[in-house]
């Protein structure tokens, strides 16, 4: 008996999460069709479902949200090597770039880029394992391209340090998790920002010293903690990406007297970026187009080993809901807010 496949379908912009039957997909070259066990929720879930009608995407409806996905290798396309039928995976669904619900997370069956996919050694979960995908992506192309950050590209064991200091904004965010590990793996020292509450966390992953955002001298403590290292601030990024943060980040770089900030806002004001501070927005996330050698760099070649070792770590923890039926109530937690912690939905 074939095997068929159930979606969680937006029907309309700005409308509700429906649980309907989903075409079956057959995997393409370079790609792999995705038996998901678990799917995670990110903030551009809420954001789409909410302010829809305002958004050039989807470009379509009815359609099927999700970027973050966890399961077995069900069928591999032509010229895939790397993986074969029930390998355990985790993968960047790309229906951000692609505009097609093959390549959508919330569902039974998933689409894939085999290069936007990764080994998951026996010791983490399909759960854990979910919560990485787009942490990944969207770090990594904020981090590695010359033309924002620029780091070298990340090494497992750690890469020597390079006397570099990134700042990191909301690093207990899914997001800034992995961009503190990640820079920490190109050899960079990390000062942060998060609430206090989870201080040691951000340490735990690496950063060299943490500030909470919520203090009044936030701006002048970061100051103070990039020049406490005695190194060259390479730039900021901030994982939060709203008008608030990035300005903050902005501020942080003008008393430094250098610095480019890297924002997840794609939408920055050209007007309002002072003389002297280049901030550049991240669009590009999983687009493997001109940046292929930073996803086979990270994707291929550093995460299967980082995660094997430790070098990386399945963060934040997860805040686990079960079925299909469970993701509309996932995204409106998202939407509502948890701190370093995700969203994960187990199918």
């Amino acid at each position: 008996m074939s095997a068929s496949n159930t979606g969680v379908w937006l029907l309309e912009a700005g409308g509700q999460f429906v649980v309907q039957e989903a075409p079956m997909y057959t995997p393409g070259p370079d790609e792999i069709l995705v038996k998901n066990k678990a799917v995670a929720v990110n903030p551009m879930d809420w954001k789409i479902q909410l302010y829809g009608p305002h958004l050039p995407f989807p470009s379509k409806y009815p359609f099927i949200l999700g970027v973050d996905l966890a399961g077995e290798v069900y069928e591999v396309g032509k010229d895939v090597t790397k993986f074969k039928k029930g390998d355990h995976i985790a993968g960047n669904a790309n229906w951000f770039l692609s505009h097609e619900i093959r390549e959508s997370a919330y569902q039974n069956y998933t689409i894939i880029n085999a290069a936007l996919a990764v080994p998951l050694p026996h010791t983490i979960t399909f759960t854990e394992g979910s919560v990485i995908p787009l942490a990944v992506s969207t770090s990594a192309m904020g981090l590695y391209p010359p033309a924002r950050l620029g780091l070298p590209l990340p090494q497992s064991p750690k890469a020597e340090r390079i006397g570099k200091v990134v700042l990191v904004w909301g690093a207990s965010s899914s997001c800034g998790s992995m961009a503190v590990q990640l820079a920490v793996a190109s050899g960079a020292t990390i000062v942060a920002t998060a609430s206090s509450k989870n201080h040691e966390f951000v340490k735990s992953l690496g950063a060299t010293a943490v500030v909470d955002y919520n203090s009044e001298t936030v701006v002048s403590e970061l100051v103070d903690a990039v020049k406490s290292t005695g190194e060259e601030f390479l730039g900021a990024l901030d994982a939060i990406g709203d008008d608030q943060t990035w300005r903050l980040c902005v501020e942080v770089a003008q008393g430094l007297g250098c610095g480019r900030v890297v924002s997840n806002n794609p939408r920055i004001p050209v007007e309002d970026i002072p003389e002297g501070v280049e901030v550049l927005g991240v669009t590009d996330t999983a687009n493997i187009g001109d940046k292929r050698e930073i996803v086979e760099g990270v994707w291929g070649t550093f995460l299967p080993k980082a995660l094997k070792d430790g070098t990386i770590k399945c963060v934040p923890e997860a805040v686990v809901l079960k079925g299909l039926d469970k993701v509309a109530e996932g995204v409106a937690l998202c939407q509502k807010g948890v701190s370093a912690a995700k969203v994960v939905v187990e199918l």
